[in-house]
């Protein structure tokens, strides 16, 4: 272990070195080495080339080389990724601009080019979808939990809980005419997600219980009417904007408390297949955006085995 965490230490990547020191070993804020690790990060390669795609009003341009409507979403879940939270540069203004509502937001989030991208988080109707669930986790791991417009976001996602325990994008139809389509597992895992990071309150509401009872029945990753086809993404998969599904349902019942149960025993063996020799997890796939400059499919991936040590730790 101690070679893995001397690797994840190394200067060279930043965001790194400040998560290991400040997640996985726990140092506080204000330690001096802390200190300097986030000053570099700021100052980082990746950081800085997010931050210089923003627009003159301090905005992810929504085009399709980075990713259509979905762009802010996925860069701040990046910029999360490198260790930026709330009150770091540009973090404040571009959550405050999404959350205050207007018709400049619509106009931005679903630009016609890409209309069959639904994007717009404050569509509360929405929120049971897949990519406003994602970014909801984002905000919450940048630390706008007690933001009051925030609260109210987490409300209307709790009420989002399907009859099936999961989530649903508004606009899915079922491939049976008159049948009420199935929750997406895809958007149920985003939603898992979600409860992992929200207070312990929020664990008595029979939307997260049932949401941790769509998983558990089907042994996390299967289908339920086919129990020996699972259904969840497997692979190592990482691009800066997300993980497979196996790494993010190991991170989030870890974080519940809840990764030792039996049902989590075969998550567990496929991610393990993943590492090298040295214990380090190695990247099977990608995309072609790029959003962080890391080493490429083949190659030990720190982002992943930096998650993977993390979902250790909180599994105990």
């Amino acid at each position: 272990m101690e070679n893995i965490i001397n690797w994840l230490l190394e200067e060279k990547e930043p965001s790194i070195r400040y998560r290991t020191l400040t997640e996985l070993l726990s140092k506080p804020e204000n330690d001096p080495e802390v200190i300097e690790a986030k000053e570099a990060v700021l100052h980082s390669k990746n950081v800085c080339r997010l931050f210089d795609r923003l627009d003159d009003r301090g905005l992810f341009p929504h085009i399709q080389k980075y990713y259509g409507n979905f762009t802010t979403f996925s860069y701040l879940y990046a910029l999360a990724e490198l260790g930026l939270k709330k009150g770091d540069p540009h973090i404040n203004e571009i959550v405050d601009w999404i959350l205050i509502p207007g018709e400049d937001k619509h106009e931005h989030f679903m630009q016609k080019e890409f209309q069959n991208e639904h994007a717009y988080l404050l569509d509360e109707s929405n929120l049971g979808s897949c990519r406003q669930t994602d970014f909801l986790g984002t905000l919450l791991r940048l630390g706008f939990g007690d933001d009051e417009r925030v609260k109210k976001l987490i409300d209307a996602f709790i009420e989002k809980n399907r009859f099936d325990g999961g989530y649903l994008c508004k606009w899915k139809k079922s491939r049976h005419k008159g049948q009420t389509p199935k929750s997406c597992v895809g958007t149920t895992v985003n939603a898992l997600r979600v409860f992992s990071y929200l207070a312990e309150e929020y664990r008595n509401t029979d939307a997260y219980k049932n949401t941790l009872e769509y998983f558990v029945s089907r042994n996390m990753i299967h289908s339920k009417i086919n129990p020996d086809e699972i259904i969840c993404s497997t692979n190592a998969f990482y691009n800066g904007c997300g993980m497979s599904h196996a790494f993010v349902i190991a991170d989030a019942m870890s974080r519940l408390g809840l990764g030792n149960i039996p049902e989590m025993n075969e998550v567990w063996s496929i991610i393990e297949s993943k590492k090298d020799a040295e214990g380090k997890v190695v990247l099977e796939a990608t995309d072609t955006k790029k959003t962080l400059i890391m080493d490429g499919v083949g190659k030990p991936n720190k982002y992943l085995t930096l998650n993977l040590l993390l979902s250790y730790k909180h599994r105990g």
